[in-house]
C-alpha cells in the first residue's frame, strides 16, 4: 500500500470503524469513544448511507476495506488459518450484512446449522464479533477486495465474498465425522516400527524406533501415529477419508463423546445417564451384548448419522446404553523377522485384540478403541429426538454441542 494513502473517512468515522473491526459492539462505542449514543448512531448511519452499505458493522468493515475508504490492514499468511468451505460461505455472508435467517435461506441450510457454523467461524478466527471476523478474514485473504467489489456492483449475484474453495465434504462418505481422518493427515509408515526387547523380562515386543511415552496407552497398547490438520478451535478440517484417525477415535470412544462433532453425548435418563449408540447386526455378539468401535452420537447429530453414514444404510438399531466397558483395540498384528529387529505385518486387516490378552497385544499396532455394550434399551430414534426437541433445536440446544472439543489424547 502506498505511503501517500489518504483515508476518505473523517476522524469520528475512522474511530468508529477501527473499534468495530477490533471487536467492539455498537452499543459499547459511546463509552469507548466518549461520544453520545445519538452521535454514534448518526455517524454510523451516515457512513452506511454514503457507502451504500447495509446498516451492519461487518458489512461496513468489508466495504470500507474493499473501497479503500480507509487503509486496509496488512495481509497475513493465509496458510496460518484452515477453515472449511461451509464456514467460508458463512463468513462471506457476514461481509454482506445478512442475518442468520437470511443466511439460512441464501445457503439452503437450517437456521440452527448456520448459527453453529457462525459460532465456529468466530472461534476459528478468535474473533469477538462478526465485524472483527471480517477484519481478520481480510488479513488472512479469506475475505477479499475483488469479491466484495463484485458483490457491490451486482448485489443479487450468488458469488461469495471470499476466495473460491472446494467443499471439504465428499458426499459418498456421508457427513464429515470428527473421528475420520482427513486428507493431508499423514500416517506414520511401518518403517518406523521395530522389535525391541525388555531388559528386565527379556521379552520382545513391537515398538517405534524413536518411541515416546505417549505412544502407548495406560494398558500397554502401542498406537498408530498420525499428524492432524485442525482449525484454531481444535476441529479437524479438510476432505474426509474412509478411515478413522488413530488419535481422535480412541479419545472420542473413551470419553463417549459424539462421533460427528466430539460434543457431549451423555443423556440424562430416569435411571441415571446413558449414551446413544447406533449399531448394526455385524456388531452383535453371541448372547445379548454388542461390540463396537463406533463412538456414540449426541441427540442433535444422531439422525444425520443414521441417514447419511454408509455403514448404517443397510439398517441399524438405536441403543440407549447405560453400561459398557472398554474391551480392547482394533489393530494390525506384527511379528519379528529373522534379524529380531525388523518387523512385518501378520495379515492386512484390522482385527480385534482384547486388552486381557497381553501376550498377543505386545505385537499389535492399535488403530481403534473398542467398547462392549452390556446394558441397554432398544429405542425408536425419531421418537427420542421428538421428545428431546419438541421444537427445532436452536442456539440454546446447540451450545454444548458446538463447543470446541478438547485435544485428543491416548487412552
Amino acid at each position: 500500500m502506498s505511503q501517500k494513502f489518504v483515508p476518505a473517512l473523517r476522524g469520528e468515522e475512522r474511530a468508529i470503524l477501527h473499534h468495530l473491526a477490533d471487536g467492539t459492539l455498537i452499543g459499547e462505542l459511546p463509552k469507548v469513544l466518549g461520544m453520545s449514543q445519538k452521535r454514534v448512531t448518526s455517524v454510523f448511519a451516515d457512513m452506511c448511507e454514503r457507502l451504500g452499505a447495509p446498516r451492519d458493522p461487518a458489512a461496513l468493515v468489508a466495504i470500507c476495506y474493499a473501497t479503500e475508504m480507509v487503509q486496509p490492514p496488512d495481509l497475513l499468511d493465509p496458510s496460518d488459518v484452515v477453515m472449511p468451505a461451509e464456514e467460508r460461505d458463512v463468513l462471506a455472508l457476514f461481509a454482506r450484512g445478512l442475518t442468520l435467517s437470511d443466511m439460512a435461506r441464501h445457503l439452503g441450510r437450517e437456521r440452527w446449522k448456520v448459527a453453529e457454523q457462525a459460532k465456529a467461524v468466530t472461534g476459528d478466527l478468535q474473533a469477538k464479533t462478526w465485524a472483527q471476523a471480517v477484519h481478520i478474514g481480510w488479513q488472512y485473504q479469506i475475505v477479499t477486495g475483488p469479491a466484495i467489489r463484485s458483490w457491490l456492483e451486482n448485489p443479487e449475484s450468488e458469488s461469495a465474498a471470499t476466495n473460491e474453495v472446494q467443499s471439504p465434504v465428499q458426499g459418498s462418505l456421508g457427513p464429515a465425522l470428527y473421528i475420520q481422518a482427513r486428507e493431508g493427515e499423514a500416517v506414520e509408515t511401518p518403517r518406523a516400527l521395530c522389535a525391541a526387547r525388555d531388559i528386565t523380562s527379556g521379552m520382545s515386543y513391537l515398538s517405534y524406533w524413536d518411541q515416546a511415552a505417549d505412544d502407548r496407552d495406560g494398558r500397554g497398547a502401542l498406537w498408530a501415529r498420525s499428524s492432524e490438520i485442525l482449525s484454531r478451535s481444535g476441529r479437524p478440517v479438510g476432505p474426509p477419508l474412509p478411515v478413522t484417525h488413530p488419535a481422535r477415535q480412541p479419545f472420542t470412544m473413551k470419553q463417549q463423546r459424539c462421533r460427528l462433532g466430539s460434543c457431549p453425548a451423555r443423556l440424562d435418563v430416569t435411571s441415571g445417564h446413558a449414551y446413544l449408540y447406533l449399531v448394526t447386526d455385524n456388531e452383535r455378539r453371541p448372547g445379548s451384548s454388542y461390540r463396537t468401535a463406533e463412538p456414540p452420537a449426541c441427540v442433535e447429530h444422531a439422525l444425520l448419522c443414521a441417514e447419511s453414514e454408509p455403514r448404517l444404510q443397510g439398517g441399524y438399531t438405536a441403543l440407549l446404553v447405560t453400561s459398557s466397558t472398554i474391551s480392547g483395540v482394533l489393530g494390525t498384528r506384527y511379528g519379528p523377522l529373522g534379524d529380531d529387529v525388523n518387523v512385518a505385518a501378520v495379515g492386512s486387516d484390522l482385527e480385534f485384540h482384547p486388552y486381557a490378552d497381553t501376550e498377543r497385544l505386545r505385537w499389535v499396532l492399535a488403530h481403534q478403541l473398542v467398547r462392549d455394550l452390556w446394558s441397554y434399551k432398544v429405542i425408536d430414534l425419531r421418537k427420542l429426538i421428538r421428545n428431546a426437541y419438541r421444537t427445532p433445536p436452536g442456539r440454546t440446544h446447540r451450545a454444548a454441542a458446538s463447543s470446541s472439543p478438547p485435544p485428543p489424547s491416548k487412552t
